[in-house]
């Protein structure tokens, strides 16, 4: 199984429907939350995803989600989206709408409740899911850095105990 896309130009260049594109944002998305520095979550958007209008049927409206989920993560940040994401191309033709059967009333509360960068590409999601929960301190380190870090202190302690008994 290959890991998940960590960025979403990976999640572009993973994409060969709108099916599979869906599933791969979701995966983004799971990935995220691992994220707990906004340098770590702005590198998630820093690099344009290729546009896939032309790779499959709908693909112009996954061209504007990208956009879309760049400019709001952006925001979360405290940070200006990247310059990839206005592009005229990120902006879907038509409003589109994710909800199933879609009544007055969904619809009212999709075109109120929709965030800013959605509303801006002609998206209009019931819902918005950002994983996003950033720590206030240091970045998260895996087990492996950990350990490189204690082997390391370890090495210096050994040496520095070595000195003074010779």
């Amino acid at each position: 199984m290959s890991p998940r896309p960590d960025t979403l130009a990976a999640v572009a260049a993973r994409a060969d429907s709108l099916a599979a594109f869906g599933h791969h944002l979701r995966d983004w998305l799971h990935e995220l939350r691992r994220c707990s520095a906004r340098p770590q979550a702005a590198a998630a958007i820093a690099d344009e995803p290729e546009l896939l209008r032309g790779r499959f049927p709908g693909g112009h409206v996954a061209d504007a989600w990208l956009g879309a989920y760049a400019d709001h993560l952006a925001g979360k940040l405290g940070r200006a989206a990247p310059e990839w994401a206005f592009h005229p191309e990120r902006v879907a033709p038509d409003p589109v709408f994710d909800a199933g059967e879609l009544t007055p009333r969904l619809r009212w509360l999709a075109l109120r409740e929709a965030p800013g960068a959605f509303k801006r590409r002609n998206l209009y999601p019931s819902g918005v899911d950002l994983p996003l929960r950033l720590r206030a301190g240091r970045p998260a380190k895996s087990a492996e850095e950990k350990r490189q870090t204690n082997a390391e202190r370890q090495r210096r302690f050994r040496q520095a105990r070595r000195q003074t008994q010779a």
